[in-house]
This record gives C-alpha cells, structure tokens and sequence, in this order.
C-alpha cells in the first residue's frame, strides 16, 4: 500500500481551502499555512459598532461549486463526521442599476421579467435583448468545460473531448473584438451596453479593451442565479474551515512561509519565517498565493515566468465600510451607480489610477437579506470604486477619492448620505496587499485585457518542480470565488494525473 501523500498548502484563501479539502478528502495528510491571523483570504469579515461587514468579495453564483465539495467529501470520506452541508438563498434580483439621468432598473432573476423592465425604463428591444443573455448562455456552456474547467496547459484526460465538444457552436462564439463592442453591436441602447460592459468588471478588466469572450459572464447571474450564503459571504469561509478541519486538515495561521525547499527538481517541503532552521517535510506543496510573492519570494531561486508576472494587473478597489441610518427602500443587496462616461472613466484609471470626479460606485448592503449585520433602523454599505493597482498612488489620493463618492451618490440618488455615517473604515489597495499579498492590491491577479489573456495566466502545475501546483486568482482560470473553486479542482485533478 502507498504511502499516503504529504501535502502542504501555502495560504488559506478560498482556493487554498479547497484544495486542502480535497486532498485530504483523497486521503492525503494535508497541513495549511497562513500568514494571516486567520483563514479566508480576502473572503474575511469586520465588526464595528454593531455593524457587521463581508471584507471581500460579495457577490455569490455558481454555489453548485460548493456543494460539489460537501458531495466529494462524503463520497470520499463517507466514515467522517463532517458539517451539514453548506446553504444558502436564492435571491429574485441580481443588481438595482441607476444612472443621473434619472433611469434605474432593477435586473430581476426570472429573465422575462428583466426584460420587461428594461423594454419599459428603456424602449429596449425585447427580443434583442433576449438573445444576447440567451447566447451568453449557450456561449459560457459550450466554453466552460475548455476555458474554465480544465487546464489550458495540459493535454491529458478530457482536454481534447472538450474541444470536439465546441466544434457545433464555434462559429457562433465571440472570438474577436471587445466586450464593448460586442455589446453595442447587439444591443445598441446605450444604458443596456453599459450594463452588459459591467461584466468585464468580474475580473477586474476595462470592457472597451477586453475580448468579446467575456460575454460569457453574464450567464452567472442571468442564467444561473444570484445567491446569498447564510452568514453572509464569510459563510463560505467558515464552512470550508469546518469542512476541511472535520477531513484532518492542520490549520496554521500567524504563520507566513519563507521559503519553498526543493532538490533537484522536487519539492521538499518549506521552511517558515519563525522558525527557517526547520524544514516541515512534503512531497506535494499548493501554493494560494499569489504567483508574484510565490516567485520573489517563496521560490527565488527557480526561474521566474517574466512574462507572466509582467502581464497588466487587474483593477483594485477601494472600499469604504459605512454603518448608515436610516433604511434606504430603494436600494437592495447589490447597487451599481454607473458613471455618466464610462470609457473615460477606465481611461482615467488607466492613466492616473482613480476614476476622476464620476466614479461607477458599488454599493453592497447584506443587512438587506440578513438584517443581523446592522442595528435596528439601519444598514452596513459596503461601497467600492475601481482603482488602479498601485498602492503608494492611491492611498493618498483616498480622501478625494471619498469625495468624489459621496457626490456621486447624492447626485444619482437624491441622498446626502455623509451626515448618516454612523461608523467608518476603509480598505485600499495597499491595504488589501498587506492583508492578502495580493501583488499591487490587485484584486484577480492579472487583468484581461488582451485577447490572450486567458493562455497568458499561470499554469496549475509547475514544469520545473515535481510536485509543485498552483491555485487561486492569480492562476487558471482567474479571479472570484467561482474560478478560485475551479483552480482548486483543477490542480488536485493534476496532482492524481502526475503523481
């Protein structure tokens, strides 16, 4: 009988933890080590005043990835005594959208409804607008096994059936040109485009310069729902804690990794900053951070992918975390306030790393479904603008940048929000790196803003280490909570093919 695999994974974020999970659901002895004071990555959350916040993501589809997870486990490890499996509510509205003009739209979950109130708010052709979010559809199912299920580096197991399998709707994909472009050539209504260019957003890209190809990502919200988890997006965490600790996952933290050993040609194992005279033995080494620090840092004698790490980063945020008085009836979980000029606006980050003086804002409030995050009578906002992944530019410009928030909403929505701020802190990207070595505070590693940004993202599995695989938003496939879920799997999937 073989021994059973020693595997460490770098990092606790969403990936890391999926990882871990099913390694150890395959029988592996798995140990996590995280530099944070606690799991989860950017998917943390704060409490302040009576207010609770989500730290990162907050939007949640694709929930099935989860679940996916809870099945592996008990199929794998029927003997555990794991937690009940992970939950969650369908919500029937994605995004309530305003623009200064006085439009709004609020994009409901049952499709003919969404279209109904578009054709209303904006004389939208119906069944334009009917099959764009349809060839979204059939666009992101005869792609997702290639694009996103799989590596876009490997030739084994199902890589080449996936292909055959686009073959019939080929034709039809949009190979060429931008998001933009794609959208103002179906649907031509300039507030439709705006919304649908939104999607480039998703991973942190600028849609008049992104490929078409990401005309795909609509579908997780049109197609497969809006969900929210039951304790709000650290839900997820806290699950996949439970998860992987109930399979005999070790969770480290407070415990950054120096260094990743290895000798000739195989990983060894790491050494950890406090203590760099001990090497913790492994055969297998996940590393969930970042491929930048990964590199620099973690590996600095192996050759470094220059061309991958040079690739552009992806937008970064920066988010104010407001307790609010007052209940604001017209706003729900998820809120956008477009800019009047949205090419100038990704121009001006992509000159000067801020969005100018009419940003697009965000507006996340979770006490809206889960009213425990808030005092009686009033909300947690969560409100992001996009910024450049340049931290020493941006930290100084943040009070203007709050400004400029502040003005925005009280113009789009009537409201003087500045004397309801109840409670307030604020991430920027220097912040999220401290937190999370997100290189440059970018929040999915690199942007796609090219139209071979999907092969130019870094490989699942080292050609360099035996023994040495990658996860989470800055590999295949990308950022978010759902690509991080799917580079898990496909790494642990490589990990069985070449062990």
């Amino acid at each position: 009988m073989r021994k059973p695999h020693q595997a460490i994974v770098v990092g606790a974020g969403v990936a890391g933890l999926a990882a871990a999970i099913r390694l150890a659901a395959k029988g592996c002895n798995v140990r996590l080590f995280e530099a944070a004071a606690e799991p989860g990555g950017k998917l943390r959350e704060h409490r302040e005043n009576g207010y609770r916040f989500d730290l990162g993501p907050s939007l949640f589809t694709w929930p099935q990835l989860i679940q996916e997870l809870d099945a592996f486990a008990r199929v794998h490890r029927p003997e555990a005594s794991l937690p009940e499996p992970f939950t969650y509510e369908t919500l029937d509205r994605s995004t309530h959208y305003f623009w200064e003009d006085g439009k709004s739209l609020v994009a409901w979950s049952d499709r003919k409804a969404f279209v109904e109130s578009a054709t209303k708010a904006f004389g939208a052709n119906a069944s334009k607008l009917e099959a764009h979010i349809a060839h979204s559809g059939r666009s992101f199912e005869a792609t997702r096994k290639i694009f996103l299920e799989q590596s876009l580096h490997e030739w084994r197991g199902a890589g080449k059936s996936a292909w055959r399998a686009v073959l019939p709707f080929v034709h039809k994909l949009p190979w060429l040109g931008t998001l933009h472009r794609w959208n103002n050539r179906h649907l031509k209504e300039p507030h439709l485009v705006q919304l649908f260019d939104r999607y480039a957003t998703y991973n942190g890209s600028d849609p008049h310069r992104a490929p078409a190809m990401l005309h795909v990502i609509p579908h997780l919200e049109h197609g497969m729902g809006t969900h929210f988890p039951h304790g709000g997006m650290h839900g997820i965490t806290k699950h996949l804690v439970a998860l992987a600790e109930s399979l005999g996952v070790e969770i480290n933290c407070n415990a950054p990794v120096q260094r990743i050993v290895h000798k000739e040609g195989k990983v060894t194992g790491i050494v950890l900053e406090k203590n760099s005279a001990e090497l913790i033995l492994a055969d297998i080494v996940v590393s969930n951070s970042d491929v930048q620090p990964t590199y620099r840092k973690l590996l600095p004698d192996l050759p470094a992918p220059e061309k991958i790490l040079k690739q552009e980063r992806s937008t970064s945020g920066v988010i104010f975390y407001w307790g609010i008085k007052g209940e604001h009836a017209n706003l729900h979980l998820h809120n956008i306030l477009f800019s009047k000029n949205y090419r100038k606006e990704f121009e001006d980050i992509s000159k000067t790393d801020v969005p100018g003086e009419d940003p697009t804002v965000y507006i996340n409030i979770s006490s809206k479904v889960q009213p425990s995050d808030a005092p009686n009578g009033c909300e947690n906002w969560f409100v992001m603008v996009n910024v450049g992944a340049n931290p020493a530019r941006v930290e100084a410009l943040v009070p203007e940048i709050r400004r400029h928030v502040l003005s925005k909403i009280k113009r789009t929505l009537g409201k003087d929000i500045e004397p309801l701020i109840d409670s307030e802190f604020t991430l920027t990207p220097q912040g999220l790196q401290d937190r999370t070595s997100s290189w440059r505070g970018a929040l999915y590693g690199a942007s796609s803003n090219n139209m071979l940004a999907a092969f130019l993202r870094h490989r699942n599995r080292s050609t360099q280490l035996k023994g040495m695989y990658f996860c989470g938003g800055s590999v295949h496939p990308g950022g978010g909570i759902p690509l991080c879920l799917l580079s898990a799997r496909i790494a642990t999937e490589l990990i069985d093919s070449y062990s």
